[in-house]
């Protein structure tokens, strides 16, 4: 759809309500606005700290428009609120460009954000929050896994999360924390014409746009750090084009955790700390550790279509024929027993003829990386390796059929494998929450 012109125009929080709209307008065809509610109470701000606020909900406003700019891909952009500075047009051109790598490379579309350095750098202030955890709760095993680290080690986090699907609940409800749920509200007129396919659709950075959203919570209820769960396979890519790496999990990635951070501090405010407690372990080593963690195991999903925007399209658990459902199988089959695995995911993915094509993919034996929260190629390829010498799976079809041909590509793995289970040091983990992760 030819248009000129996305206008980011206007964005209002209304504390009375605990509701932040974000406005949005496309020449003079659309008008698109987006609600995200807080719920209350919230604690008392000093003006420094309101001032504080409203430069987050103006960043906000920025990285969630990339859900509307995309669908239209304007080659003008227009920001009818305060401009941006030099160092904010740096952050956000990397995020529309990375964060809309696969958009890019699936619609065969070029991403040319055009913001424009208009505002002078004014330097943030240093606000003092009180000593708190929030921690983002996917329904998964990661974030189930940095859960009980934290609790472990002496923490009491609060358990956050925006929108609340059953896995994401119940995960809660194993934990057992104190928990904060945020409720976010896509522009129904996006969604009506995704669903009319009028208009470019795909994937978006939201973790990143989640991010922002869980700085507005720090200010608001008061958090000194918010802890991630990503992993450092989100660190890897899955294709090329045009020499940019396009990364399904670049907004899970250390490059957008270290821009993210630096961001915060240096256009934001001074005083939060964001970053990931897992950045140093392999998604086989998170899985390891999740599989001793039986409370969760009838309760997590990984599965995206648990997660979907419309609720009455939603499934209870997996469906067991998605790139998400075969790896997470994959990766937690080294470390249970078959018929643990049956019982999480009601059936044997590795059994299943119809799953070779995928795993293929996985172990990177045919196209690239599937655009998924997947580990890395070698992951899979390990994971496979432990099985085929495992009496309760060697036998399974994929496993033979497929690890030939992974002996064939990669040798044993053992290297794989060794690496698998090692700990990255490129992290950006203060030395207050190393001792946790050391003795996870």
């Amino acid at each position: 759809m030819q248009t000129e012109t996305f206008k980011y125009t206007s964005y209002l929080f209304q504390p009375e309500l605990g509701l932040l709209t974000l406005n949005y307008a496309v020449d003079d065809k659309y008008s698109f606005s987006e609600k995200i509610f807080f719920p209350k109470p919230f604690r008392s701000l000093n003006q420094i700290e309101l001032k504080a606020l409203d430069r987050v909900f103006r960043a906000l406003h920025i990285a969630a428009g990339i859900s509307y700019y995309k669908a239209f891909l304007s080659p003008k952009m227009e920001i009818l609120t305060e401009p941006l500075n030099h160092n904010e047009v740096i952050f956000f051109n990397d995020f529309y460009i990375k964060g809309l790598g696969e958009f890019s490379f699936r619609n065969d579309v070029s991403i040319k954000p055009n913001f424009t350095p208009i505002a002078k750098y004014s330097y943030p202030e240093t606000i003092e929050l009180p000593k708190k955890i929030l921690l983002p709760v996917g329904g998964g095993k990661d974030s189930s896994v940095v859960t009980e680290i934290l609790k472990n080690a002496g923490y009491k986090p609060v358990l956050f999360s925006v929108g609340n699907p059953r896995p994401i609940k119940d995960c809660m409800k194993v934990a057992n924390l104190e928990t904060l749920i945020v409720k976010r509200e896509i522009s129904p007129l996006l969604l009506k014409l995704n669903e009319e396919n009028n208009i470019l659709n795909g994937h978006v950075p939201v973790t990143g746009i989640l991010s922002f959203i869980m700085v507005a919570a720090a200010l608001l209820y008061g958090f000194s750090d918010i802890i991630m769960a990503n992993e450092r396979s989100a660190n890897v890519g899955n294709v090329k084009k045009n020499k940019l790496i396009v990364n399904h999990q670049w907004s899970k990635s250390l490059e957008f955790e270290t821009s993210f951070r630096n961001f915060i501090a240096q256009n934001l405010f001074i005083g939060l700390e964001y970053f990931s407690l897992l950045r140093g372990m392999s998604e086989l080593a998170i899985a390891k550790k999740f599989a001793s963690l039986k409370q969760y195991h009838t309760v997590f999903t990984s599965c995206n279509h648990a997660f979907k925007i419309d609720e009455t399209k939603r499934i209870d658990r997996w469906c067991c024929l998605c790139d998400k459902c075969r790896f997470v199988f994959l990766a937690l089959a080294p470390f249970l027993s078959k018929n643990e695995m049956i019982k999480i995911f009601g059936t044997n993915l590795l059994a299943e003829p119809s799953q070779e094509r995928g795993y293929k993919e996985l172990l990177g034996l045919s196209a690239y990386k599937p655009f998924e929260c997947v580990g890395e190629i070698k992951e899979s390829a390990a994971a496979l390796s432990l099985l085929a010498s495992e009496k309760d799976w060697k036998d399974e079809y994929i496993v033979q059929k497929l690890f030939p041909e992974v002996f064939k590509k990669y040798g044993d793995c053992q290297n794989f494998i060794r690496e698998a289970f090692s700990k990255s040091n490129k992290h950006n983990i203060p030395t207050e929450f190393l001792s946790a992760v050391d003795r996870a």
